[in-house]
């Protein structure tokens, strides 16, 4: 009797998991990052959020979310327990952020210009 009804159990959720539908490739804009002692390379995806909020994904799948306050620039972590270290570089024309052991450079106005 347990043969038959984990089948009938077993058989829906084969089903399930082969209706789900993929999740697809981020899509963004590229930004630099490295990870550790890395050299910045433009391997990181931007995305926008919404309500100024971007996700960083990086080329491992796993990903860091950051906050854009609109009324005063600043950026912050939108999540996790990392804080992030801002180093604005205005000669450089981009902005410059650690969180965690991953280091970030963004050119300034790809922020605002990723905004939904």
């Amino acid at each position: 009797m347990s043969m038959r009804i984990s089948r009938f159990v077993l058989a829906p959720a084969l089903f399930v998991a082969a209706c789900a539908p993929e999740s697809g490739a981020p899509e963004g804009e590229s930004v630099e990052c490295a990870f550790g002692e890395g050299a910045l390379a433009p391997d990181c995806l931007l995305e926008a959020a919404g309500e100024g909020v971007f996700t960083i994904h990086h080329p491992d799948a796993t990903f860091q979310r950051i906050r854009l306050d609109p009324e005063t620039g600043e950026l912050s972590a939108a999540d996790g327990a990392d804080e992030i270290a801002v180093e604005a570089d205005p000669a450089a024309g981009a902005v410059e952020f650690v969180i965690g052991s991953a280091r970030y450079r963004i050119k300034r106005g790809t922020l605002v210009s990723s905004a939904p």
